[in-house]
């Protein structure tokens, strides 16, 4: 296949996600929440960038938007429930809808609400990936900004359905410190420690994480282990006073 999917890197740990056809040299990005980075990407690779996938209004995933449509008249796609966030909207879209991505192929809207109530992910069959934005990273979740735990528990549980070949793209180079609290409240887990060590030998050489592939997540990810919402709600409480 044609298609390549590869990280910008920006700000102290996010990334936005490009997705690039090889034989058109067209490109999508995926929350680009800085526009330099994502340009200089462009113009070094001689890339058109057709499209922009919003995950969520948070200012480090839509900062590039206007940049970046100035230059590209691309097509921007984003969140419904975000509609009044976010600037520069072409189509939103809600939970269940497909929209055709050229030679990307199509992507279906699984809303996950949690980290914000409007909170989005991007799934590609055909690829057989999917864009988290902060909703679950590797390891992870994302803070509980405006949902609630039953919330992002049931967005888990869409996503935990989910063919488990799924490569994973979260928005967010945080695995090395979920690694650290994933193994404080399941330290008995040798599919865990044997990430954790992955995770150490690719961070040592300056490589991302990601994408990870679903399989492996519900295999070390606290979150998508948790047995009921009680359990979950007490992980993310005990996240967000982790050290």
């Amino acid at each position: 296949m044609s298609i390549i999917i590869e990280p910008i890197s920006f700000y102290e740990s996010n990334y936005a996600w490009i997705m690039i056809d090889e034989k058109s040299k067209n490109a999508i990005v995926v929350d680009p929440g800085d526009a330099k980075p994502v340009l200089k990407y462009l113009e070094e690779k001689q890339l058109s960038l057709q499209a922009i996938l919003i995950t969520h209004f948070h200012d480090d995933h839509i900062g590039g938007i206007a940049e970046l449509k100035s230059k590209y008249s691309c097509k921007i796609y984003a969140p419904l429930k975000e509609i009044n966030k976010i600037p520069n909207i072409d189509q939103t879209v809600k939970d269940g809808d497909i929209i055709s991505l050229e030679a990307m192929g199509q992507a279906e809207i699984i809303e996950t609400p949690g980290h914000t109530l409007g909170s989005i992910c991007y799934y590609l069959p055909n690829l057989k990936v999917i864009f988290t934005g902060d909703t679950m990273f590797s390891m992870g979740c994302g803070r509980l900004f405006e949902g609630t735990p039953q919330q992002m528990y049931n967005s888990f549980g869409k996503l935990k359905n989910l063919p488990e070949d799924t490569l994973v793209y979260c928005a967010h180079e945080y695995t090395a410190d979920n690694g650290r609290f994933a193994i404080s409240v399941i330290p008995e887990s040798i599919a865990l420690k044997n990430r954790v060590e992955q995770v150490k030998k690719l961070r040592s050489q300056y490589l991302p994480t990601l994408p990870i592939s679903l399989l492996d997540e519900k295999r070390t990810n606290p979150f998508l282990l948790a047995k009921n919402v009680d359990e979950f709600t007490a992980f993310r409480k005990a996240k967000d006073h982790f050290a």
